[in-house]
């Protein structure tokens, strides 16, 4: 309702009217002119109230009018702002538009355009009716005078999909105010933030790897006492990089000569590697286009296909083109170096040892000679993780051979590698000839390993009587060989454990506890076992000869011998059938089987036994010998066994390489060699025993030997499982 407010004189008037006494009663002319007087006086305040209350009136609206005035030109004011406010915004959107678009248009793709900043255009408030709603109008008025002016911007630049979905991108947001919310709203997804200032930043990420080239995303904006805003904005992603050609090329045989670069059937072989299935493959010489099957090496034939009267020695050069789809192609450059004659190479190797611990194998390595490799020429060693460096000069990379043809060097193993046997194959990389395979037995013997033992024993006197043996000053000397220092022996007759003092022979006096008139003329059993920590216990099995007081009477027998002859010898000198090694018994019982045993120590030949007849005199011999080409094989330590009746008697000879394994050691054959012998040979393969005596049983098949001497090794690893 609308206020009436009247001049202080008009409410005089009226008041003064409520409150004038009333006046005494006059004369009627009297009465008449006061009454004319009276009424022209009221007149006269009327009028001059009523121009009071137009002058107020008029004054009232005219300050209305002026704050009318005021407050129109306070929103324009805020209008104008805004406005100023909202195209700054919309030029940056349009600056950063461009920007986009050129970075865009150099990188020849499309994007999206840029969604324009929301524009404000407030409309006036309507005139207000009264204060109540000019109050209201102003609230408003100041809403619509700040609204959301945000605008959105990836700092992270180009990402690829996998990027941008996996790490995301970071966008910032400005034109905010402190409290303003800020979430993502489509396109890319992340958490929501509240701006603490005019900006704020969020990490943002797709839900998936996408194949677009960019991806537009919306973020929405909430502040407290006005309308929401939606601002949008784009991610370009990187095209995926293209899959460039990795690759090299090369040649083999090394050399060539024209004629053979000439003719077709046989040229050389290129390899090219790092190639991928599909990718296409042209060679300069031949024009041939070929197209790769699968993923890796792709070896083929080039040659040359002209006269051969047309090339020089010397390098001849060709090129290899790869074509990928997909990316660029790429040309590789070789030659191939075309001689007057090619050199002969037939490397042939050698090695120190046929058998090494794993552990000196892994620290030391094992020591190698060659011969006819490639003069000057690389040398490597076929088997995987297998690595080389030369003996003079162990920081060289590479392995190489002297001008000669010649080569030394270790060969060392990984450590992943476990024991067993394995095959050696060293390689002329100039020509990818391959040297003979060398078969090496690594054990997992360490330094204290224990050897098993092997041992035997005899008696003397081989016979005696029944007194005799029950007599413990008297009774028999047992001779225990093959025993180690700290060894603990103890013989079933006497029940007694002693420990051997030294490595070697070992004497026992042995008699029997009981009543002599218990035994029998004949053949008393006893054995003697032998204790040995880290091995295996051994049980001998031995007799002593009971005889009557009148078979006492005559002279024993002579004590059986056995001998060894040479103790050392050359391989070569053992491979040959005029030489090798002979064993041999003297005072056995004539016509008495003798066994003979040849046990190889650690390397790849397998244990030898035969038995021949003693002859008249009690003598009995056999020859060793090997066949095999590779005499090296033969390398190593033997220990020979012989038993005559109830003696077993042990020796051993040594095969060595160098000239330093002469013949000398042995003793006098005696009649050895005369009588009683049987040629035995140590072939090679199964196909050489035709024709062969019996007994030729060593031989080079690897394994066999291994399991009789009872070594434990793994089995089921090949020459490149190194």
């Amino acid at each position: 309702m609308k206020k009436i407010i009247l001049a202080p004189a008009v409410a005089l008037a009226f008041t003064g009217l409520v409150a004038s006494p009333v006046a005494a009663a006059e004369s009627t002319s009297a009465q008449s002119a006061s009454t004319q007087k009276v009424d022209q006086q009221k007149k006269d305040e009327a009028e001059k109230a009523e121009a009071k209350k137009k002058e107020e009136a008029k004054k009232a609206a005219a300050e209305k009018a002026e704050a009318e005035k005021k407050a129109a030109a306070e929103k324009a004011a805020a209008d104008k702002k805004a406005k100023e406010k909202a195209e700054a915004a919309k030029k940056a959107a349009e600056k950063k538009a461009d920007e986009k678009k050129a970075a865009e248009d150099k990188a020849d793709k499309k994007d999206e355009a840029k969604t324009p900043p929301k524009k404000v255009d407030p409309k006036p408030a309507p005139a207000p009716k009264d204060e109540d709603k000019d109050a209201k109008d102003d609230d408003k008025s100041e809403d619509r005078a700040n609204p959301i002016n945000a605008s959105v911007q990836v700092t992270s630049g180009e990402v690829t999909a996998e990027e941008l979905h996996e790490d995301g991108v970071t966008v910032k947001v400005t034109g905010l105010e402190k409290g303003d919310k800020v979430a993502a709203k489509s396109g890319l997804t992340g958490p929501a933030v509240t701006a603490q200032g005019s900006t704020a930043t969020m990490k943002l990420r797709s839900s998936s790897e996408v194949s677009q080239e960019s991806v537009s995303f919306a973020v929405q904006v909430q502040r407290t006492g006005t309308t929401s805003a939606t601002e949008s904005g784009l991610v370009t992603l990187l095209a995926d990089e293209t899959n460039p050609i990795d690759a090299s090329l090369s040649v083999s045989p090394d050399e060539i000569t024209a004629e053979d670069l000439a003719d077709e059937n046989k040229g050389v072989d290129v390899t090219v590697t790092g190639l991928e299935k599909g990718d296409t493959v042209t060679d300069s010489l031949t024009g041939k286009e070929k197209t790769v099957q699968a993923d890796g090496d792709f070896t083929f034939s080039v040659y040359y296909k002209g006269d051969p009267a047309d090339l020089e020695e010397g390098p001849v050069d060709f090129t290899v083109t790869i074509e990928r789809e997909g990316t660029d192609s790429k040309t590789l450059d070789g030659e191939i170096n075309v001689v007057d004659e090619v050199t002969e190479v037939d490397p042939t190797v050698k090695v120190d040892s046929k058998e090494i611990s794993l552990e000196d194998f892994k620290k030391d390595g094992l020591k190698f000679r060659g011969s006819g490799f490639t003069p000057d020429g690389t040398v490597s060693v076929k088997g995987e993780a297998v690595s080389t460096q030369r003996a003079a000069a162990p920081q060289a990379e590479e392995l190489r051979a002297d001008e000669n043809g010649d080569v030394e060097g270790v060969v060392t193993a990984p450590e992943s590698l476990e024991a067993g046997t394995y095959s050696l194959t060293f390689i002329d990389d100039d020509t990818s000839t391959a040297s003979n395979s060398v078969e090496v037995t690594v054990t997992d013997e360490d330094e204290d390993a224990v050897d098993p033992i092997d041992a035997s024993l005899k008696v003397d006197p081989k016979e005696i009587t029944a007194e005799d043996l029950a007599n413990k000053d008297k009774g028999v000397t047992v001779t225990v060989s093959g025993v180690k220092k700290g060894d603990t022996i103890t013989d079933s007759l006497t029940g007694k454990s002693e420990t051997a003092e030294a490595d070697g022979d070992y004497k026992l006096h042995l008699y029997y506890r009981g009543n002599p008139d218990n035994l029998e003329v004949g053949k008393v059993p006893f054995t003697v076992t032998i204790d040995r920590e880290g091995t295996e216990s051994e049980t001998l099995n031995g007799n002593i000869n009971v005889v009557g007081e009148d078979d006492g009477a005559t002279e024993a027998p002579a004590e059986a011998t056995f001998k060894v002859s040479p103790k050392t010898i050359e391989a070569a000198d053992f491979a040959n059938e005029k030489k090798g090694v002979t064993l041999a018994v003297e005072n056995c019982e004539p016509g008495a089987d003798v066994h003979f045993e040849v046990n190889p120590k650690g390397i790849n030949v397998t244990a030898y036994e035969n038995t021949v007849k003693a002859d008249d005199e009690g003598n009995a011999s056999v020859n060793v010998f090997g066949t095999s080409s590779d005499v090296s094989a033969y390398v190593g330590a033997y220990t020979a066994t012989a038993t005559c009746g109830d003696d077993t008697m042990n020796d051993s000879f040594t095969v060595t390489e160098g000239a330093n394994g002469g013949g000398s050691g042995g003793g006098d054959n005696g009649n050895a060699g005369n009588v009683g012998d049987d040629g035995s040979q140590l072939p090679r393969t199964g196909a050489d025993l035709g024709g062969l005596t019996t007994g030729a049983l060593l031989l080079l098949v690897g394994g066999a030997a291994i399991a009789l001497t009872g070594r434990k090794n793994k089995f089921g690893q090949t020459p490149t499982s190194f």
